[in-house]
């Protein structure tokens, strides 16, 4: 096992392997170790040089593939960048994995969807003297500032169409990372934002005073979300040996104990 960190530049990997690669010698293509990169959400907000401290979910994650990987015989690879730059870089096959991935038929042109994970609930998340300006979506329009959104996050279908209105478009702020999108709450930039539910509960419990002025409005909503496999990068047989692998160990003793520590469930 081997870990580096290199805050500066940006350049969190991490290798981990279920079992040895021949030390000498090149092994013919056929044996060639299963060598996969996977994207984590989380960018480098630091403040001269400063490191930041990774969220929790950050190692749920982890070993969330781990769980995968290790199954299916592969190494994994973890590299840290925002969620806009990972989903083109999967689009492109330039990493393999990812995780929070909800279902799009366009998406599915690109991203093999191993399977689900636990299940999201994106809510609205309001300043508590807001929460009753705001009875569905549309009347964020109403509010005296913008809420903040993560940039190409999938909302549902009520969100994606709303988000082409230009009527609403001025009231919606994107973030192109979940630190970033916290950020501009704690800077008092935007009124509110959309968050995973399990997300805001996270940073409610490690920022207690912010949480106080915020609460749930109302569920936007509600999917299960997947481990996805670039179909660009990753060969097929590669991808139905992850196929396998995850239907091996879904709801089973290590997935469910991983989604307890965080408050997640499945659908």
């Amino acid at each position: 096992m081997s870990w580096r960190c290199c805050w500066l530049g940006w350049c969190c990997t991490l290798l981990l392997s279920s079992g040895q690669v021949a030390a000498t010698g090149v092994l013919p293509a056929a044996e060639q170790p299963c060598v996969l990169v996977a994207h984590l959400n989380e960018s480098a907000d630091n403040v001269a040089g400063q490191q930041t401290q990774l969220p929790r979910w950050f190692d749920l994650h982890r070993r969330l593939l781990l769980l995968l990987t290790d199954t299916a015989g592969c190494h994994l690879r973890v590299v840290g960048s925002p969620w806009p730059r990972s989903l083109a870089l999967l689009k492109q096959g330039q990493i393999d994995l990812m995780l929070t991935m909800s279902y799009t038929e366009q998406r599915n042109q690109f991203a093999d969807f191993i399977g689900v994970h636990y299940l999201e609930e994106s809510v609205l998340v309001l300043r508590k003297d807001l929460v009753a300006q705001v009875k569905q979506l549309a009347d964020i329009r109403f509010l005296p500032g913008q809420i903040g959104v993560l940039r190409d996050a999938y909302y549902g279908e009520q969100f994606a169409k709303l988000a082409q209105d230009k009527q609403i478009q001025p009231f919606l702020l994107y973030a192109n990372s979940l630190t970033q999108k916290l950020n501009m709450l704690k800077k008092q930039r935007v009124l509110g934002m959309i968050e995973d539910k399990t997300q805001f509960l996270e940073w409610s419990r490690r920022e207690p005073a912010l949480a106080a002025d915020y609460q749930i409005a109302f569920i936007l909503h509600q999917a299960p979300v997947y481990i996805v496999a670039s179909r660009r990068s990753v060969p097929a047989p590669v991808r139905q040996k992850l196929h396998q692998a995850w239907q091996q160990v879904y709801a089973g003793q290590q997935h469910l104990a991983i989604l307890a520590e965080f408050g997640w469930s499945l659908p």
